[in-house]
């Protein structure tokens, strides 16, 4: 089958998922729901548009920026097992979560805060003069403040110990309990997100010929690397501060896309919104459903699924190297 084809088939195939994810994330949890039920039972309606509805569309929200997010770090680094935690966005979302559950901020918006200012002292260490160092000064300044964050934050933990168990729970990352409030905060950052993407496309498909080539093009590498690195850092800071500590979407999703559907950006992004939005809708699906009444934090089932997968890819990229 012909690549061409089989792009075709894989976005036929999420653009059917989409609405059929959304829908059963509205009727499917501890307690199904049915057509008759919403005419009939009012408290079935509360919990059908005040709970599940933002609940579903926070997940499939959050799934799209991550997916988004995994697929531009992947370009702006050039390696398929890049993904936003290596750049402290986690670290600092957590940080700033655990520094405005103390202070009596809303926790979405500490997170959101402590992701932003942990992106811009990350962005501000790795300044060099050379913009082809760039990508890996950045991993390593976010691996050193991801390790900072991560020590402060549990220390905090300790002192305060009335707020580890809340913030042990943000860290393995669900979206129970999440309603409109944490969706009306997402809209902006989802929109500036979603635009920047779309600006990201051209650029990476020219850098993944090569640094030297793309500027022989007359391609800016060190404007493309501060797009992508704004463009996918607010996108996981965003996604961060509504659910949570969410691993591997970025890492599973875009990879998937790319093997499917080849190796262009102009096809890897828009595609890996959708693959991230069903993805991230169906473990939330199954997260409220396989244990009912217990609420599994999606954080868990991604990583148990996202572990071994990065292990094949990683195991994989050693053959192709070897077989060079």
């Amino acid at each position: 089958m012909s690549e061409k084809s089989r792009t075709r088939i894989v976005v036929i195939s999420l653009f059917i998922m989409l609405p059929l994810v959304f829908i059963a994330g509205l009727l499917l949890g501890s307690e199904s729901i049915s057509l008759q039920d919403i005419k009939q039972d009012k408290f079935i309606r509360i919990i059908l548009f005040d709970i599940r509805l933002p609940r579903t569309l926070l997940a499939l929200l959050c799934g799209s920026l991550l997916a988004g997010s995994g697929a531009v770090f992947q370009g702006f680094f050039r390696s398929p097992l890049a993904d936003s935690s290596m750049l402290g966005v986690t670290a600092g979302a957590a940080f700033g979560a655990t520094i405005g559950s103390g202070l009596g901020v809303w926790m979405p918006f500490g997170a959101f805060v402590g992701a932003i200012l942990c992106i811009v002292l990350v962005f501000f260490l790795s300044c060099g003069k050379k913009s082809s160092h760039e990508p890996i000064r950045l991993l390593l300044a976010g691996n050193a403040v991801s390790v900072f964050l991560s020590a402060l934050t549990s220390a905090i933990m300790l002192i305060r110990d009335k707020e580890m168990y809340k913030m042990y729970m943000w860290t393995l990352g669900s979206f129970n309990s999440k309603g409109f409030d944490e969706l009306k905060f997402l809209i902006i950052p989802s929109i500036i997100s979603f635009v920047l993407f779309l600006f990201c496309i051209k650029p990476l498909d020219l850098l993944s010929s090569g640094s030297l080539t793309s500027e022989g093009l007359g391609l800016n590498t060190k404007k493309v690397q501060i797009l992508c690195f704004v463009a996918g850092s607010i996108a996981a800071a965003a996604a961060v501060c509504a659910g949570g500590v969410i691993g591997f979407v970025g890492l599973i999703c875009p990879h998937i896309i790319r093997i499917l559907c080849g190796s262009s950006y102009k096809k890897i992004i828009p595609i890996s919104l959708l693959a991230g939005a069903v993805f991230l809708g169906i473990v939330d699906i199954f997260c409220r459903t396989v244990a009912a009444p217990t609420d599994i934090p999606a954080g868990i089932v991604t990583s148990l699924i996202g572990a071994p997968f990065f292990v094949f890819v990683l195991l994989s990229g050693r053959k192709r190297k070897h077989s060079l």
